[in-house]
């Protein structure tokens, strides 16, 4: 026997109500979360969702090329497209794609030391968006300035050796580190008998710049073509280029 379902006065009005709802949240596309549609409508007593919130926002902690690199950063990992980086008077916008979805990616700067980051994706040519997507892009973003972070507490110790048969001073440029401001800053006399070793600076940077001499009658010296100022006098440095070496360097000065 064939059943004929009847619409009452207010299965009649929920279902206006959801269609004009639909059709708002349509329109406007943000600031719409969702639009329940009765049973009435959809059959069998179940509620069908129709998604329409996919953005997802956070202020991070980070000024606008900082986070800029980290959400490049994060799109590779991520296997994802990247097709421009384009930035504006207020705003820097990531346009970027996978083969289901396209993603918009905003960059606003809040103050000089924070910035807010928004991510839209959808569906290309449709309305159907993926909030779970714009999540993982901003959560991959806080991953990798996190990575930074910790990368900028990575430190090279740096030592010089005194492998020569008398006493030798070294002086040291180098890129400065840890507590202070990041400058280049020169620095000695370090003092070193023969045969031993002494910690003299940390950096993060590859090159290390040294001046070493002994100070008997018959003078000897290891320096460079490369010349700055310390205490009064101009000292021809050589330079050391330690690569991308992490923990413990050693620079030797032998008498051979």
């Amino acid at each position: 026997m064939m059943m004929l379902h009847y619409l009452t006065d207010k299965n009649v009005f929920q279902v206006v109500l959801a269609v004009i709802g639909l059709l708002s949240c349509i329109g406007l596309l943000n600031g719409c979360t969702e639009v329940v549609v009765p049973g009435a409508m959809a059959g069998g007593g179940e509620y069908y969702r129709y998604t329409t919130s996919n953005i997802a926002k956070e202020t991070l902690m980070g000024d606008e090329p900082e986070i800029t690199a980290a959400a490049r950063k994060a799109l590779t990992r991520m296997d994802v497209r990247v097709h421009s980086v384009t930035p504006y008077t207020d705003e820097t916008v990531i346009l970027a794609s996978t083969p289901e979805l396209a993603i918009n990616i905003k960059i606003v700067p809040v103050t000089s030391k924070s910035t807010q980051v928004i991510v839209d994706a959808k569906e290309d040519h449709i309305i159907k968006k993926d909030k779970a997507t714009a999540d993982a892009i901003l959560a991959q973003i806080r991953q990798a300035l996190a990575d930074e972070a910790s990368a900028d507490n990575v430190f090279s110790k740096v030592f010089v050796k005194n492998n020569c048969q008398h006493r030798i001073y070294v002086a040291v440029r180098f890129l400065t580190a840890k507590s202070e401001p990041e400058h280049w800053a020169t620095r000695g006399w370090f003092s070193l008998n023969a045969g031993q070793k002494k910690h003299i600076a940390d950096t993060r940077n590859r090159f290390i710049y040294f001046y070493a001499e002994t100070r008997l009658k018959d003078k000897r010296y290891w320096g460079g073509n490369d010349f700055y100022w310390f205490e009064g006098q101009r000292f021809g440095f050589f330079k050391a280029d330690f690569g991308h070496e992490t923990g413990d360097i050693t620079q030797s000065f032998g008498c051979d």
